[in-house]
């Protein structure tokens, strides 16, 4: 079930090249998915009533083109399968005329957010938006570790990084990850693709770590909270 609504991304999203960052790109592409389980009722609220809530496992994304701040863009998403465990859904992001801007696929668990574990899927949920349940399982690019750490910067979570499942936002990790970086090197390039996997929550109190290796245009990330990893990522980079 293809789903797509109009969007003006707004100015107060832009960044000093004047388009939006990876973390706002990927909300606004999340804004249009939430828009379209809220229409099923089988959205937050219908969820928060089982004690349940979405957690993303894995991102992969393309990018052609950051949009700029001020233009009008289709955001788009289609629920592709279920099984027991997970969900897959795909995303994108597209000029009025339907040329695709950025591309991103997705995985999916429920939690329980009283025990913060694992739940089995409740198929009502996904086939309200037209998922099939498929017993396949979905595989993703294994990501490679980090053989050195050329930056380490920490990070304070501060309250309004916390979402409404109790835990920080996935697309703060995406701006630890950049802004590690260092303004001379965003500057001057642009992301081409990503490839990110969430492995532990990060919590409201604690002091991550932005890691990442520098290989030319290619990056490596790890988020990292007393020794243990949260998230993994790869980026590969355009020169601007």
């Amino acid at each position: 079930m293809i789903y797509e609504e109009p969007y003006t991304i707004p100015f107060f999203l832009g960044t000093q090249k004047g388009n939006v960052n990876l973390a706002m790109l990927v909300n606004a592409m999340l804004m249009g998915s939430e828009h379209q389980l809220d229409q099923a009722e089988a959205g937050m609220e219908a969820l928060l009533a089982h004690g349940l809530g979405w957690v993303i496992t894995q991102y992969e994304l393309t990018i052609e083109k950051m949009p700029p701040v001020e233009s009008r863009v289709l955001l788009g998403t289609q629920a592709r399968s279920y099984n027991k465990l997970m969900t897959y859904r795909d995303y994108w992001l597209a000029t009025p005329a339907g040329q695709r801007l950025a591309t991103m696929r997705g995985a999916w668990v429920m939690m329980d957010l009283t025990t913060r574990k694992l739940a089995p899927i409740l198929p009502e949920f996904p086939e309200k938006v037209g998922a099939q349940f498929d017993t396949h399982v979905q595989r993703f690019k294994r990501l490679p570790k980090l053989t050195k750490i050329d930056v380490d910067v920490p990070y304070r979570v501060r309250y309004f990084d916390i979402d409404g499942n109790g835990h920080v936002n996935n697309v703060h990790y995406f701006e630890w990850m950049e802004d590690s970086l260092g303004a001379a090197f965003l500057q001057s390039h642009e992301l081409a693709t990503v490839r990110i996997k969430y492995a532990r929550e990060v919590t409201y109190g604690s002091t991550p770590h932005a890691q990442a290796q520098i290989d030319g245009l290619t990056t490596r990330h790890q988020i990292v909270t007393a020794g243990q990893i949260n998230a993994e990522a790869e980026f590969t980079w355009r020169v601007r």
